[in-house]
Formats: C-alpha cells, structure tokens, sequence
C-alpha cells in the first residue's frame, strides 16, 4: 500500500480549498447579477410609466379651434378675447370645469376665475366663461368633435392695447397647457381679429 505524502495531502486540500471559494465566488456573482437586473426592471417600468403619463397628458390637450377675436368697447383696448377651444387628435374628453385659465403679459399676469354660471353666458370683469358650445351634447365635457367658444375677460387691460402683445393658458387639470399668444393690432374695432404677428 502506498501512502500518500504531505505535499500530496496539502495539493489536495488546496484543490478543495478552490472549489468551495470558486462555489461562493459564483453564488454571490449570481445574487448580485439578479438583484442588479431586477433593479433594472424595475427602474425601466417607472421610466414606462412616465413616459406613458407624459405621452397621455401631451396627447390629450385642448387646441385652437378657429379663429381668436377680441371684442373692444371703446378703441383704446379690448375688453374681451374670444378663443374658440377643441380636442386635439385623439385626445381624451376635458371636463370643462376643471380648466384654469391664466393671462400673461409685459405689464401683469393673472389667474382668471370662472364665470358663475360657467357654460352658456357672458363672464362678468375678470372671469372666463364657455359662451357658446357648437356640435355639443348638454354635459360639461369637452369632446371629440366638439367645440367651445371661450370668452374671456381679463381684470386689467394693460396689455390689451394696439401693440401689445400677451398670452392666455388655458390649462385642463392634469393636462398639458394650450398657450395662445396673441399682438393687438395698430387699430381696435368693435370686433377685432388677432392674428399670429
């Protein structure tokens, strides 16, 4: 019988020694690489998420829907903008009452509350309201084919003069904002057109 000698013995233990560290190496690379992956799965679900909300807000906003008229009662400024409003492309309905809107201008920017009542009337100074409704049924809720006259009446007039220039927000709760800049132009008439200048 041969006997097997110390360097043999200790060659091996050594061999052994490198399987287990080998083993433990390979187990912890292992729950490592998992637990990185399902971090990455999760953080690309939120990013998904996200980017769903934001195509979802984007896509269902309001647009311009014809033409913007400011109405003067005297030729020294406008005393109401009126903005025709629609769905954009494949937009979701807006209900109406949970739109702010918002004027801004060189000279003062301001948060228009609603006119009370808000559908079918004229806002009173400083209110906003949904003067006409056209290929509307009776609820509140802006829908596709669907178009709201909006009749706007800012608190000042400042930038409602010939030249000035200003911008109205109309922002659906949770939606993206339409903005609608507008120049007055070198003459008021009773009934004024306001184009893109």
């Amino acid at each position: 019988m041969s006997s097997l000698s110390s360097s043999d013995a200790e060659a091996g233990f050594t061999g052994l020694e490198a399987a287990i560290v080998l083993i433990a190496f390979v187990v912890v690379a292992s729950i490592f690489s998992y637990t990185v992956l399902a971090a990455g799965f999760h953080f690309s679900g939120e990013s998904q998420s996200v980017i769903h909300q934001g195509v979802q807000q984007a896509g269902s906003s309001c647009t311009v829907a014809g033409t913007v008229y400011g109405v003067s009662t005297s030729p020294e400024s406008l005393r109401y903008i009126i903005i025709p409003i629609g769905l954009t492309a494949g937009g979701e309905p807006i209900d109406i009452t949970t739109v702010s809107v918002r004027i801004v201008g060189p000279n003062h920017a301001k948060n228009i509350k609603r006119n009370d009542p808000l559908v079918d009337a004229s806002p009173a100074w400083g209110r906003w309201s949904v003067q006409e409704r056209q290929n509307s049924d009776s609820d509140s809720l802006l829908e596709t084919g669907e178009r709201y006259i909006l009749n706007i009446s800012p608190p000042s007039c400042a930038d409602l003069v010939p030249y000035g220039s200003f911008a109205i927000e109309i922002k659906p709760a949770g939606r993206a904002a339409l903005r609608v800049e507008r120049t007055v132009p070198g003459r008021i008439d009773r009934l004024t057109q306001l184009g893109r200048w």
